[in-house]
């Protein structure tokens, strides 16, 4: 099911506790940023950080930011622990609660590393975790599908390459860009307001714009594989809206 931009940020429940949507948007960067360091640190695969935080925006379209049990960062470790499951890289639950711990208090790192190996703190987060886990999966439904726009994104680089006779180093440069700018959108609630498909074409027309100096490509291209130019814009600038707006990191 999906939903519109206004929708998801009027009817937030986090606006019950006085979080406004500006607060919103730093809590989900926030979160985002500790399951990329902490997934990097548990060498798992994008793909796996990337459904994690799916997973976390699902849960807190239906949560309060502000809600006792909802701490962002117990949820995104659960988030993390269920997405290692859900796409085969999974990680024993000890070393993801470990690893998470010290990421998330990574300026007082030594600390951090004394405490975890405590073993009535380590049980503590494992048991924080595993509330939020079970949370996690009635709010998701048990539905762990998640499709992203990766392969979408290949697959039209590919045909458009080929279409367009690109240079090996313009299509990569090309692909590489849009590949980024999926990445990002994971900062955002694209992911509940759109089909991966639209994200692919919208994350390629965006970088196609970025490099159009560059790439010689045909005027008005995308209307040749029917990629809809209104849910484009709407995608790019969203995307676009984060390099603007300037996130603190809240505690």
């Amino acid at each position: 099911m999906l939903f519109s931009r206004d929708a998801l940020e009027e009817a937030s429940p986090s606006r019950e506790h006085g979080i406004d949507a500006r607060l919103e948007a730093s809590y989900r960067w926030s979160y985002c940023e500790f399951l990329k360091d902490s997934g990097i640190e548990l060498k798992m695969p994008q793909l796996t950080i990337a459904t994690a935080s799916v997973f976390c925006h699902r849960f807190y379209a239906c949560h309060s930011h502000g809600g006792p049990a909802n701490d962002r960062y117990v949820v995104a470790t659960a988030c993390l622990f269920l997405a290692g499951k859900g796409e085969e890289t999974p990680k024993p639950l000890n070393e993801v609660v470990r690893v998470c711990y010290l990421v998330q208090d990574k300026h007082e790192y030594e600390s951090a590393l004394k405490q975890i190996h405590l073993k009535d703190q380590l049980e503590e987060q494992r048991e924080k975790v595993l509330q939020a886990e079970k949370l996690l999966l009635h709010t998701l439904g048990f539905n762990f599908n998640v499709e992203h726009p990766y392969k979408h994104l290949l697959h039209l680089a590919k045909r458009l390459n080929q279409s367009q006779d690109l240079l090996e180093e313009s299509s990569r440069s090309l692909t590489q860009v849009a590949w980024n700018f999926a990445n990002d959108s994971l900062r955002t609630t694209l992911c509940l307001q759109f089909s991966a498909s639209e994200i692919a074409n919208a994350v390629l027309y965006l970088a196609s714009k970025l490099l159009e100096t560059t790439l010689n490509l045909q005027k008005d291209w995308w209307k040749d594989y029917h990629v809809e130019q209104l849910a484009c814009d709407e995608i790019s600038n969203q995307i676009m809206d984060l390099y603007d707006a300037k996130v603190d990191d809240p505690l």
